[in-house]
């Protein structure tokens, strides 16, 4: 029997179906990810298998399998969620770098130490995962260069006169002490929060607002040449 739908409206009964498997494909994949937090939140990294996501995720070894090489393809995916949260808050530090004070410097931190509760559960496997597989360990590292860029490109985003590597050189040296304490958070040591902030702040401030200050102390020399040229 010969099919009379006509070419036209065949493409277009095809493009719902497409879109609903792909829609169904990542609503599956989503659903193991979320799985796999849960489980290795309950059992860590290292002892947690691909059956018990799967299990969780109410789904079969074959699905996970469809979606996922081995339960290490899925850091990638948990990193990504991390990165996700932070990116709006290295953005609003872009107006604070243009015209810092501790008390906005000192915000800026707490809201970045207030993002450790949504991230813990991500960041705690990545770190685990990497102690014990090398190419998620080199994953970390490229992670953590991109959290440089990212803060860098904030800084000259307040100011631009800085340089790019100066301001990677400033990113560095400021997440160092954030980088410190987020890992005593996720190993459950406590520590005197506010005392953190107070500290972390003036050091921070004292970085950011040299580095507004750059553009300042340029033009006022400038000045003084223009002057002594008279």
């Amino acid at each position: 029997m010969v099919d009379s739908m006509a070419p036209e409206a065949q493409q277009t009964q095809a493009r719902p179906r497409g879109r609903m498997r792909a829609a169904q494909r990542e609503f599956t994949r989503s659903r193991l990810i979320d799985a796999a937090i849960e489980v290795f939140a309950e059992r860590g990294y290292a002892k947690a298998t691909v059956d018990e996501i799967a299990d969780r995720a109410g789904a079969t070894r074959a699905t996970f399998y469809l979606h996922f090489k081995a339960k290490s393809d899925m850091i990638s995916e948990l990193m990504a969620r991390g990165e996700e949260h932070y990116r709006s808050v290295y953005q609003d530090l872009g107006p604070i770098a243009h015209a810092p004070t501790t008390a906005s410097v000192r915000r800026w931190l707490a809201t970045a130490m207030r993002e450790w509760d949504s991230v813990a559960g991500f960041a705690r496997p990545i770190g685990e995962a990497a102690s014990i597989e090398p190419q998620i360990h080199a994953l970390t590292v490229a992670q953590q260069s991109r959290e440089i860029g990212e803060l860098a490109d904030a800084l000259r985003n307040g100011a631009p006169a800085l340089s790019v590597k100066d301001a990677e050189v400033y990113a560095s040296v400021l997440l160092a002490p954030l980088r410190y304490y987020f890992e005593l958070y996720l190993r459950g040591q406590r520590f005197d929060e506010r005392r953190v902030l107070d500290v972390m702040a003036t050091s921070w401030m004292a970085v950011i607002g040299r580095i507004a200050e750059q553009p300042k102390r340029r033009r006022t020399a400038a000045a003084g040449v223009a002057a002594q040229s008279r």
